[in-house]
């Protein structure tokens, strides 16, 4: 009887993740596959394992639920204009979203084009800092003609290579732009502005990178193939197990301290949509026992001036 009353459980158990699976591809307009399935179970097991963990951050089941990320390895070739100053008046928290030079959370998409997220971010806020006039400016443009300066469109690029380019043919507007997630031909446009060059802070070097974002948002890159990173919810991301294997680029848009955890943290824009994350930004931990940080977020940070 007791054996019977265990298998009636783990069937009841396994229908109803079912049911949530049913739910979870409406919610998100995916379609059932079988590889997906095996995934999401395996995922809402590892969730409700972390949650319990009472870590300084949680999980969910998110639109990553039923899906692996991939995507395509940063590398910085040397370090340009190597940013090092360091000053002894950085605030000792700051919100570039606060202060009206952050454009809204857009989602990339299946397209690889993190990197022109990261960039055109950075690119927005130093220019609202300095003009007091904040554009959105253009992904697609990026993904579309920015081959010749070592990106691949949503292959995969770099932020350096999208400031060079927007160096030497300035960017246009989302509007006159406007992003598809996908390649195709470039199009002509009216670029709305340039910059005169960008800056690489040096790597690992926490302490040059938290005065930089005193100044403007940083571009970075990160490894975000983990689970943990995938299906992040809230609080201070601190998974140490992340890893440093640069794969993702995303815009640091400050940082602060949270007194409840006793942690410090960066602010950080991804471009998976607003409704991943806190509302599409992810507080990541600062001051981590490894100088490549957590993510190796530290690892490769650059921004334009």
């Amino acid at each position: 009887m007791m054996y019977l009353f265990q298998i009636l459980t783990i069937f009841s158990s396994i229908s109803s993740l079912i049911d949530q699976y049913t739910d979870f591809l409406h919610k998100y307009n995916k379609t059932f596959t079988d590889n997906g399935l095996d995934l999401y179970i395996n995922n809402s097991k590892y969730v409700n394992d972390i949650n319990n963990k009472n870590y300084s951050y949680e999980l969910e089941l998110n639109q990553f639920a039923d899906i692996k990320y991939n995507s395509t390895p940063f590398k910085r070739k040397k370090c340009h204009n190597c940013f090092t100053n360091i000053s002894n008046e950085i605030p000792s928290h700051i919100n570039w979203t606060k202060k009206g030079v952050v454009t809204n959370v857009e989602n990339q998409g299946s397209c690889g084009s993190c990197w022109a997220f990261s960039a055109i971010g950075s690119v927005e806020g130093y220019h609202a800092i300095k003009t007091n006039h904040l554009y959105n400016l253009s992904k697609q443009e990026l993904v579309d003609c920015s081959r010749n300066y070592s990106n691949n469109g949503c292959e995969g690029g770099t932020m350096d290579g999208a400031f060079e380019y927007i160096i030497n043919n300035g960017i246009c507007t989302e509007k006159e732009y406007p992003y598809v997630a996908s390649d195709n031909e470039c199009q002509k446009c009216d670029p709305v502005l340039y910059i005169s060059d960008y800056k690489d802070v040096v790597s690992n070097n926490e302490t040059s990178l938290l005065y930089a974002v005193s100044l403007q948002p940083v571009s970075v890159a990160i490894e975000a193939d983990t689970s943990s990173f995938q299906l992040y919810k809230n609080g201070i991301y601190s998974d140490i197990n992340c890893g440093t294997d640069l794969d993702h680029g995303v815009l640091i848009v400050g940082y602060g301290y949270d007194k409840y955890y006793d942690l410090q943290y960066w602010i950080v824009k991804n471009s998976w949509g607003a409704s991943w994350g806190e509302n599409g930004y992810i507080r990541i931990l600062r001051n981590s026992s490894d100088d490549a940080g957590i993510c190796g977020i530290n690892m490769m940070p650059s921004f334009p001036y």
